[in-house]
C-alpha cells in the first residue's frame, strides 16, 4: 500500500509535501495516521497555489483592460466588510454599465473611515445612513443626494429603515421600554440612526432618561450587538431593521433567541421593528462630481429594476426620486447629536481669563477709532447709504434670478407648469411606470369657443377666463398628477400610477363637466367646453414611448374629438 501511495504521488509531480509528511511519520511508527494527513494538507496547499496565482493573474489582467476611469462608491458598512462588498458588488458593475466612460469600485467603510475618505476626495459617490447624510451636508462635503434606496422583502417594495429594541428570551424581567432604566444596552455605535437614534428616541418618548442608561459601545459591525445579548453581557440591544432577518437566514441566529420589544405593526412592513419608520439610505455625490455626471448617475440609478441582478444582489427594490429627511433631522435635534448640538455656555469670566491682552487692547483701539469717527461721521453716514443701495440693488437682482426660474419651468399668466417641466416630469413617470408596471394617462386639453370669448370680450377677459379654467383643472386631482398649460388655449392632465382605465375616465369626465360649467366675467357669464385627445402608456408595454411622441398621439387624437363635434374625449389608437 505504501509503494502505491508513492508512485501516485510521483506521477502527480507533488512528492515533496507528502514526502515531508512520511518523514515525520517515520519519527514514531504511531503518529504514522497524523504524518500522512499532514502530508494531504500540504499536497492541498500545492494544488492551490498555481490555480490562485492564476485566478489573480486573470483578475489583474482584466481589470487592466479596463482603461475608464475609476469612480469610488463609498457603502456604510453596517454589516461585516465582506457582506456589504457581496451586496452591493453588482451594483457597482451596474453603473459601470449605464454611465458611459467610467468604471464604478465600490468600498466599504466604518463611518469614520467613510468621513476621512470624504475629506481627502478618496470617495465620488456614497450610500450611507440617513444620520451620516446629514452630518455629512453640514461639513459642506457634499453636493446632494441623488435617489433614496429602497429596500424589499421578496417581490415587495419596503418604504423605510427603524430600529429593533431586542432581550434575550429568558429575560422576562424586561418587558417594556420603561423596564430598560438604568439598564445595560449595546449599540454599534451613537451615529446610526436605526441602531441607535430611532430606538434611543423612542425611550426619551417613553419616559426613559437617556443619561441614565448605560451603553456598550460595540462599534460595527451591528451582528456584536446581537452576540452580546445573547452572550449576557448586556440586558438589550439596538439594531437596524433587517439585521435580525439576515442573521437568520445566514445561520447565525436561530428563531425565539430574541424577544422584541415595544413592537410595531405597520401595513406593508413585513421587518420586526420598534420604531417608528424613517426615510431609507440616500444616495449621494461628492462636492468635487461634476452635475452633468451625477445627473447621469441619478438617471442610472432610477432605471434599476427588481428583477436587476443589482438589485437582487443587494436585496433592495430599486431607488427612488430623494426622500424627504427632515424627519431624520428632527430625531437629531431631539437627541441632540452632532451637528445639532448644542455649544457650552461661555461666561464673560472665561473671555477675560483667555483674552485679557486682547481686549486692554481692542478698548484701546476703539477709543481711539471713537476720536477719529467724530471728524470721519459725515462719510460715514454716506457710505450707510451706498451700502443701503447696493443691498436694494442686490436683493432685486436675487428676485429677477428667481423669476427668471420661475418662467423657465411655469407659465406666466396661470403659473401651471409649461412644456419643459412637463417633458421632465413625464420621463419620471414614464420610468416609473416601466419599473411598477403601472399605468399612466396623458390627456392633452383644447378648449372649445375659446375665440369668440377672446374676440367678443377682449384679452384681459380672455386672460382671466384662462386663470380660471387652469383652477379648475386642478381641482380634483391628486398631489401626483400634473397639470400643465402648453399655450394659448391648449392644456395637458399627467395623470399617473393609475390602477384602471375606469380611475383616469371618472377623473377626466369630471374636469370636463367642471369646464363646461359658466364663468362670471365684467357682468357676462361665459362657457366653453374642451375636446381632449387621450393617451395610455401600460409599463408592461414594450413599446419605445417617450414625452414627443406621446405628445404628438395625444394632440392627434384630441384633434379627432374637435372633428366629431367638440365636447368630448377620444383615446388614440395606433391605425394597423
Amino acid at each position: 500500500m505504501g509503494h502505491l501511495k508513492a508512485s501516485w504521488v510521483q506521477a502527480s509531480g507533488l512528492c515533496g509535501p507528502l514526502r515531508w509528511g512520511r518523514l515525520w511519520a517515520g519519527l514514531n511508527p504511531r503518529w504514522e495516521l497524523l504524518g500522512w494527513l499532514l502530508g494531504v494538507v500540504l499536497l492541498a496547499l500545492a494544488v492551490a497555489a498555481p490555480a490562485t496565482a492564476r485566478a489573480a493573474a486573470t483578475s489583474a489582467t482584466a481589470a487592466a483592460a479596463d482603461d475608464r476611469p475609476v469612480l469610488t462608491l463609498g457603502v456604510f458598512a453596517y454589516r461585516p466588510k465582506p457582506i456589504m462588498l457581496q451586496r452591493f458588488g453588482e451594483l457597482g458593475g451596474f453603473l459601470s454599465e449605464r454611465v458611459g466612460g467610467h468604471r464604478f469600485e465600490v468600498r466599504a467603510y466604518t463611518g469614520p473611515e467613510l468621513q476621512a475618505a470624504m475629506e481627502v476626495g478618496a470617495v465620488d459617490f456614497v450610500l450611507t445612513n440617513p444620520v451620516h447624510f446629514h452630518v455629512l451636508r453640514e461639513y459642506g462635503a457634499l453636493s446632494g443626494s441623488l435617489a433614496s434606496m429602497v429596500m424589499r422583502a421578496g417581490d415587495q417594495p419596503l418604504h423605510g429603515i427603524g430600529g429593533v429594541i431586542v432581550r434575550r428570551a429568558d429575560r422576562t424581567d424586561i418587558a417594556t421600554l420603561q423596564d430598560l432604566r438604568g439598564r445595560r444596552i449595546a449599540v454599534s455605535g451613537l451615529d446610526s440612526l436605526g441602531s441607535y437614534m430611532a430606538p434611543a428616541a423612542e425611550l426619551q418618548r417613553a419616559g426613559v432618561p437617556l443619561h441614565g442608561v448605560q451603553w456598550q459601545v460595540t462599534e460595527q459591525p451591528v451582528d456584536r450587538v446581537v452576540e452580546a445579548v445573547l452572550g449576557g453581557a448586556v440586558d438589550a440591544g439596538f439594531v437596524r431593521t433587517s439585521v435580525l432577518e439576515d442573521l437568520q437566514h445566514e445561520g447565525k441566529l436561530q428563531a425565539g433567541q430574541l424577544v422584541v420589544l415595544n413592537p410595531q405593526n405597520v401595513p406593508g412592513f413585513p421587518l420586526q421593528l420598534s420604531t417608528r419608520l424613517y426615510p431609507e439610505w440616500p444616495f449621494l455625490a461628492a462636492i468635487h462630481v461634476p452635475p452633468e455626471l451625477s445627473h447621469r448617475v441619478a438617471v442610472a440609478l432610477m432605471s434599476l429594476r427588481p428583477t436587476d441582478a443589482a438589485a437582487l444582489s443587494a436585496s433592495v427594490y430599486g431607488f427612488t426620486i430623494p426622500a424627504d429627511y427632515s424627519s431624520v433631522e428632527q430625531t437629531m435635534r431631539e437627541l441632540r447629536v452632532a451637528p445639532f448640538d448644542t455649544e457650552p455656555q461661555t461666561t464673560w469670566a472665561d473671555v477675560w481669563q483667555r483674552y485679557q491682552l486682547w481686549i486692554v487692547a481692542l478698548a484701546a483701539a476703539v477709543a481711539l477709532v471713537f476720536l477719529l469717527a467724530l471728524g470721519l461721521a459725515l462719510n460715514t453716514v454716506r457710505l450707510v447709504h451706498i451700502k443701503r443701495d447696493l443691498q436694494a440693488d442686490r436683493a432685486a437682482l436675487q428676485r429677477q434670478r428667481e423669476e427668471l426660474a420661475r418662467l423657465a419651468h411655469f407659465d406666466a399668466l396661470t403659473g401651471l407648469p409649461n412644456r419643459r417641466l412637463l417633458e421632465d416630469r413625464l420621463n419620471l413617470a414614464l420610468a416609473r411606470a416601466r419599473r411598477n408596471a403601472s399605468l399612466l394617462a396623458l390627456c392633452y386639453l383644447d378648449l372649445d369657443n375659446f375665440k369668440p370669448i377672446n374676440d367678443q370680450l377682449g384679452h384681459a377677459a380672455g386672460d382671466r377666463f384662462l386663470v380660471e379654467m387652469a383652477r379648475r383643472l386642478q381641482q380634483g386631482l391628486r398631489a401626483d398628477d400634473t397639470v400643465a398649460r402648453l399655450g394659448g388655449d391648449e392644456f395637458v392632465l399627467l395623470l399617473t400610477d393609475l390602477a384602471s382605465e375606469e380611475e383616469w375616465q371618472t377623473a377626466l369626465r369630471r374636469t370636463m363637466e367642471q369646464l363646461r360649467q359658466p364663468v362670471a366675467i365684467d357682468g357676462h357669464e361665459v362657457a366653453s367646453s374642451a375636446s381632449v385627445g387621450v393617451v395610455l402608456f401600460a409599463g408592461r408595454s414594450s413599446e419605445p414611448a417617450d414625452p414627443d411622441s406621446l405628445l404628438r398621439q395625444a394632440d392627434q387624437a384630441m384633434y379627432q374629438a374637435k372633428q366629431e363635434g367638440r365636447n368630448r374625449y377620444r383615446v388614440f389608437e395606433l391605425k394597423a
